[in-house]
């Protein structure tokens, strides 16, 4: 935030932010669903809603392959 209050490029910095993000409640999100075991894809337990959620947030905000082509494009950018 500082840096972008200062004016600066962030594209690298919010890709990197976006990606970790996704990843990482995708892995939460799959990881709960092998704690419940089957029970998982059930309505009544809540984590259904939650895996389907963390679906459409990594379609949403940019597929992770679209986040990594960003983050090597602005990491060449910079001499990288």
């Amino acid at each position: 935030a500082r840096k972008r209050d200062a004016g600066q490029s962030v594209t690298m910095e919010a890709a990197a932010a976006k990606y970790f993000a996704s990843e990482m409640v995708g892995r939460v999100a799959d990881r709960a669903v092998q704690i419940f075991g089957g029970a998982g894809y059930i309505a009544e337990y809540g984590i259904e809603r939650f895996y389907r959620d963390v679906r459409i947030f990594r379609i949403y905000e940019g597929t992770s392959q679209i986040q990594q082509v960003v983050i090597a494009r602005e990491t060449l950018k910079r001499g990288g």
